[in-house]
């Protein structure tokens, strides 16, 4: 049973890993370039679908563990639920650096748009 539950944890571990990934490849590529993503960098780079994916694989897998095997069987596998934990961190504290990042973008995007239309007027 324990060797089930290692198996379970290792790979919640991998798929936080390859999310990690690839927010940190869409995070590179963003400060590489100074323009605004358009739909089509991004698609070229990662497909939209695949983080979305990868986040509802890591929550299925997560909630089957937790929702199949005690506190107690888990606990066992202390080094990699700690592992998990410190993934998990990592990956909430990447995702609000976009969040962040998203909303300036939102924000110069607007200002834009505003500015175009004002001398568009003229």
């Amino acid at each position: 049973m324990s060797i089930d539950i290692k198996e379970s944890i290792e790979k919640i571990n991998e798929v936080s890993r390859q999310l990690l990934s690839h927010i940190l490849t869409l995070q590179n590529t963003n400060k590489n370039k100074t323009k605004i993503f358009s739909q089509s960098d991004i698609s070229q780079s990662i497909p939209e679908y695949y983080l979305a994916e990868l986040m509802s694989e890591r929550e299925r897998l997560i909630h089957v563990l937790f929702e199949q095997k005690t506190t107690e069987e888990i606990a066992k596998e202390l080094t990699l639920l700690n592992e998990m934990v410190s993934l998990n961190r990592e990956l909430s504290n990447k995702s609000q650096e976009c969040k962040k990042v998203l909303a300036e973008q939102v924000m110069r995007l607007k200002k834009s748009k505003k500015a175009s239309k004002s001398y568009q007027k003229y």
